[in-house]
């Protein structure tokens, strides 16, 4: 699909609430996120055996934690999922998490997930829901917006510092064995 035949066609972008979709936005995730998707909230979560593997039953946990985000209320919500459709279709998703301590110098949220229909990559679905998110957090007073990505996703990378993103820290790991 190119850039022409995308901007022809209307892309909505809302929050997602109907728990109908949360098969297919299961499938959505688990056939378009590699294994350079992988990040340590993977790995500190319940979806990624190592930094190089996902879990095998990846797709029923995702299906779980997407049926319990769809069934909240979006206006009181601290997990969301955004939705990009083209004419009915999955175009991309993104799910974002909100920061809840009251403490907090900056509020802010984190863009856990975002993923792209291969068929939409570089045709501004990704700027589009990036730009959504940022105004929807902005409403809700979030001054911050954090994303933590791969070691090997270089092209994710370059697309988030294109949007304005920056690193701020370095994740790392030890695998600990009683060897």
């Amino acid at each position: 699909m190119n850039q022409k035949s995308i901007t022809q066609k209307t892309v909505a972008i809302n929050w997602c609430t109907d728990v109908a979709l949360s098969e297919a936005l299961t499938q959505f995730f688990v056939m378009h996120a590699h294994t350079q998707y992988i990040s340590h909230s993977e790995l500190q979560g319940s979806r990624a055996e190592t930094p190089a593997r996902w879990r095998s039953d990846l797709a029923t946990t995702l299906h779980e934690e997407l049926k319990t985000t769809l069934a909240q209320d979006p206006a009181s919500a601290d997990h969301l999922i955004a939705l990009a459709d083209i004419d009915g279709a999955i175009a991309g998703m993104a799910l974002i998490s909100i920061g809840t301590k009251q403490d907090v110098a900056t509020p802010y949220a984190s863009l856990d997930d975002l993923i792209v229909h291969p068929d939409y990559r570089s045709a501004g679905i990704g700027r589009q829901l990036t730009t959504w998110l940022e105004q929807q957090m902005l409403k809700r007073g979030v001054k911050r917006l954090f994303l933590e990505s791969g070691v090997g996703n270089h092209d994710a990378h370059r697309f988030f510092e294109a949007q304005g993103f920056q690193p701020v820290s370095v994740v790392m790991m030890k695998e600990l064995s009683h060897e």
